[in-house]
């Protein structure tokens, strides 16, 4: 899919972060945007950004409503007469907590919209795909998804079941039209952090200081090398270079990386009380 140009595009999250930042280059490449989020002064806000001659559909609502997602697949078709990608970007985490003391309630909460969001989002544009010369479906996994964190249970659980889905997807599309991109970013610079949910602002604060020290790559710089992917119809695709190098490391060293990686890591210290 080298030329974007006049391809429909539909991308999940899209009010801040990589998924702002992918609407904004691809309308500069001339594609045409379906672009959701479940803020809709930010997806406004993501609008605004856009060249005005971008053709484009806004739909505000929760990925981890499956009826939304179908609904919104078939609203792109029924608008653009088209969709040629989807990018299953949006997703939450929640404050650091060690998982004996994380509620069902907070694995159900994530794995909602950052797993099932992922599911009903490429279960739902599938169909429509079939009809396309070529098709991608672009998933938002992490480096989290290949290895471990402490702390971040529900978080890393939705991440592997992304990368889980969506390497089973690609291999039963393998001779078919539909290309399948799975992405692993590192420390990306987003509101990711700053969304969470806590009454503990303090901690959520020093959180987010400690995480931008972390995240080396910008949005735009993570948006670029995501569409330069869908265009080479590559698989998997590693963003920046702790994701590089944690993905090294798991893969030569399987048994001892965790003890490698965090072996300062304090858990105590940094679990949520």
């Amino acid at each position: 899919m080298q030329n974007l140009k006049d391809k429909v595009i539909a991308i999940t999250g899209a009010g801040s972060g990589i998924g702002r930042a992918l609407a904004i280059q691809l309308a500069g490449q001339g594609a045409k945007l379906a672009l959701n989020d479940w803020n809709e002064t930010n997806l406004l806000e993501t609008e605004r950004l856009l060249p005005p001659s971008t053709e484009r559909l806004l739909e505000s609502f929760d990925v981890g409503e499956q009826s939304a997602v179908y609904q919104f697949a078939q609203n792109v078709v029924d608008h653009f007469g088209q969709v040629d990608v989807i990018v299953n970007n949006a997703g939450i985490t929640l404050e650091q907590r060690k998982t004996s003391d994380s509620g069902i309630d907070d694995f159900e909460k994530v794995l909602r919209i950052n797993l099932w969001g992922v599911i009903y989002g490429s279960k739902a544009f599938l169909p429509f795909f079939s009809v396309r010369p070529e098709a991608t479906i672009v998933n938002i996994s992490s480096i989290f998804g290949i290895a471990g964190q402490p702390l971040q249970g529900p978080y890393v659980t939705s991440k592997f079941g992304v990368r889980g889905f969506s390497e089973t997807l690609r291999n039963e599309l393998e001779h078919t039209n539909v290309s399948v991109l799975t992405v692993h970013p590192g420390g990306i610079r987003t509101n990711i952090i700053k969304n969470i949910e806590t009454d503990q602002q303090v901690r959520r604060d020093k959180f987010a200081k400690a995480f931008e020290k972390m995240a080396k790559t910008s949005p735009e710089d993570a948006a670029a090398v995501i569409i330069k992917a869908i265009q080479q119809k590559k698989r998997r695709l590693l963003i920046g270079r702790d994701a590089k190098s944690m993905d090294l490391l798991v893969r030569f060293f399987p048994s001892l990386y965790q003890k490698i990686i965090y072996r300062n890591f304090d858990i105590e210290r940094f679990s949520a009380k």
